[in-house]
């Protein structure tokens, strides 16, 4: 703020020095010039996915008609924005577990049976929030002949001991359905 402002009394004529008025219109000028800066850089920033703010990440996501959740964060939504934009079919499996890693930080469980045409993922636990994206997604990238299962992974000891009490306890007031594996 300060070069602006003293750019300013600079380019002012020698009569102007120790005006109070002048000081006082001088310093709104470098308020006024470091907010202008700042919503440049914004701007700039929101021109990428992964430098966007969650204003610049809401523009981007009404087009591709996603509405985001409060509970989302703005790491989850920029990669479910750059897995929108980079999306060409054809889609295979191993497309399908490159994609999954992704958004699902290798938090999952995935089997398929061609013969029977089942793909079945189990979401673990502490990605719990992500179950309905994840069944959607999946559901958009997977041929309508096959059957799709998604489910929660929750009922071992090993994987509830991975997360806190607080966090099964938001979990439990969600009211998620309990599917046994």
């Amino acid at each position: 703020m300060n070069d602006s402002r003293e750019t300013y009394l600079e380019s002012l004529p020698p009569f102007y020095e120790g005006v109070l008025e002048v000081e006082i219109i001088a310093d709104a000028f470098g308020y006024s010039q470091e907010a202008l800066r700042y919503e440049v850089r914004r701007i700039h920033n929101n021109q990428f996915i992964m430098r966007s703010d969650s204003i610049g990440l809401q523009e981007k996501e009404e087009l591709y008609g996603i509405i985001a959740s409060p509970t989302e964060t703005l790491e989850f939504r920029r990669k479910r924005l750059i897995d929108r934009k980079s999306r060409m079919p054809p889609f295979t499996w191993l497309w399908l577990l490159e994609r999954l890693d992704i958004i699902l930080d290798g938090e999952y469980i995935a089997s398929r049976d061609v013969g029977q045409r089942t793909l079945t993922i189990f979401i673990l636990l502490t990605q719990a929030e992500h179950h309905e994206f994840i069944r959607a997604y999946v559901l958009d990238v997977i041929p309508s002949n096959m059957v799709v299962n998604v489910v929660l992974k929750y009922n071992t000891h090993a994987d509830l001991a991975t997360v806190s009490h607080e966090f099964l306890g938001e979990i439990t007031h969600r009211k998620i359905p309990i599917t046994p594996l």
